[in-house]
């Protein structure tokens, strides 16, 4: 038997031959060895869906392999530990140029029913969006991990998978990496990934020209079926939309297809829904992705300069960490912003030569208003408590008030609406959107509500250039 360092690496060894690449580099090039004994052996992994996963479809494997390399077959037990940052973020290659592929798509195909079957959907997709591409952190382990699995093995890993979360923090990113995979490991599968915009439009045209069999039968035959920004299907779509994406939903589940669908928001908020639709969103996993933390965001933004061919100092790097805690998005544009800076100044890329760079940026993010700025001047102007605004009261004199400082936020912040939402009482996005709605149509209808809502920006104006002085 092996000396207890070499121990595990030889057990790996003997893994690596009995599993594919992939499956190997997924699942085992996180594990640690925790204890050995003649009786038992400690498995240390990432998360509790390393811990399920590798129990129930790699136990007989490990096993296996244990006894290949020890001669004895102990109890194999999974221990959860915390993954440290440099191992949560490995960083990728620049991605190689993809081969192009086109769909199997439905034939025959008259010319309308390609205004509903978008043929050139993966020229669409992003080579980017890969899962070497996605750094991994606490805020978004949980959905790239599940992602994985997916990719792994479609319609039975997890589905449906409802991914959700804010603006830039990686949804699409995601849903895109899945896609690739399975492209990579069975082209001939038949799968689309659209917004859900385009759902609706495309089933418009099929209803406009007569061809909705047609329509059925594209949409409910595919193997895979991947919708971006699925709560457009809330606002104020007909009934015959959301009847129409019910019944496809219902068809591709029930014949083990996958479904894949991301939100701004978890199922439980998308109040407009019918109730029978939301609840087959939660059939499946419900994951979410939050804003990354600091660690993770020194890891993306390194990961990102790498793909700009630089690597940058540290110090830079945690500079910008700090100073932009908002999305992936906004931290691209940091590091394209300086490094565009620094070959147009030609100068070496240092902490002076950043903060340079993102002088208006940084600035903007320090003096920006916050959500106590814009209700404390609202409370002065109708006499109310903040407690009262983010408490559940619905009499006029609260809910007025509360709506005005929904809409001043909306308007005035870089809040979102969930944030918005979640600062008064854990409202969701629908209310402040219904809030700022009602707001913007009394000021057009009624001149004292305007007059008091530019009363209310002047003073938040001034107070944040008193701050930018």
């Amino acid at each position: 038997m092996p000396a207890r360092e070499d121990l595990w690496p030889a057990i790996l060894e003997q893994i690596q031959r009995t599993v594919r690449p992939q499956q190997f580099d997924t699942w085992f090039r996180s594990v640690q060895l925790g204890g050995y004994s003649a009786e038992s052996m400690t498995l240390q992994v990432p998360n509790s869906f390393y811990h399920e996963w590798l129990r129930r479809h790699y136990l007989e494997t490990i096993q296996e392999a244990v006894l290949q390399v020890t001669g004895r077959r102990p109890a194999v037990e999974f221990v959860v530990r915390p993954v440290p940052a440099s191992e949560e973020t490995p960083v990728a290659e620049p991605l190689p140029r993809r081969r192009e592929r086109r769909p199997a798509a439905p034939s025959p195909m008259s010319p309308r029913a390609r205004d509903y079957y978008p043929t050139d959907w993966m020229s669409r997709l992003n080579r980017y969006y890969v899962f070497d591409n996605f750094v991994v952190g606490a805020s978004n382990a949980l959905p790239h991990a599940a992602a994985l699995a997916i990719a792994e093995n479609p319609g039975h890993a997890y589905n449906p998978f409802f991914l959700h979360g804010g603006v830039g923090l990686g949804k699409t990113h995601l849903m895109q990496a899945i896609t690739h995979r399975l492209l990579d490991n069975g082209p001939e599968m038949r799968m689309l990934f659209l917004s859900c915009e385009s759902f609706m439009n495309h089933f418009i045209s099929a209803v406009q020209h007569g061809e909705t069999e047609r329509f059925r039968r594209i949409f409910r035959g595919l193997d895979a079926m991947f919708v971006d920004d699925v709560h457009f299907l809330a606002r104020g779509t007909k009934e015959a939309t959301q009847e129409e994406f019910f019944h496809t939903f219902n068809a591709l589940y029930n014949a083990g297809k996958q479904i894949v669908l991301s939100s701004d928001c978890p199922p439980q908020e998308l109040t407009r829904l019918e109730e029978r639709l939301l609840s087959r969103f939660k059939w499946g996993l419900v994951a979410r992705i939050d804003a990354p933390g600091f660690e993770t965001r020194v890891a993306i933004l390194r990961h990102k300069a790498q793909l700009h061919g630089r690597v940058l100092p540290d110090d830079v790097l945690q500079f910008i960490a700090e100073h932009i805690d908002t999305n992936i998005r906004d931290l691209e544009c940091a590091i394209t912003k300086i490094v565009a800076f620094a070959s147009l100044v030609n100068k070496p890329i240092d902490l002076d030569l950043a903060q340079q760079a993102l002088r208006d940026t940084v600035h903007h993010a320090a003096t920006a208003l916050t959500l106590d700025d814009v209700v404390r001047p609202v409370t002065q102007e109708f006499r109310v408590k903040l407690s009262d605004l983010q408490s559940k009261r619905r009499t006029k004199s609260i809910t007025y008030p509360r709506q005005i400082a929904m809409y001043l936020a909306r308007t005035l912040t870089r809040h979102s609406l969930q944030e918005i939402g979640r600062y008064f009482g854990g409202r969701d996005h629908t209310t402040v959107m219904h809030a700022c709605d009602k707001i913007e149509r009394l000021r057009k209808e009624d001149p004292s509500v305007d007059a008091t809502l530019d009363r209310l920006a002047d003073q938040l104006r001034r107070r944040r250039d008193r701050h930018d002085g």
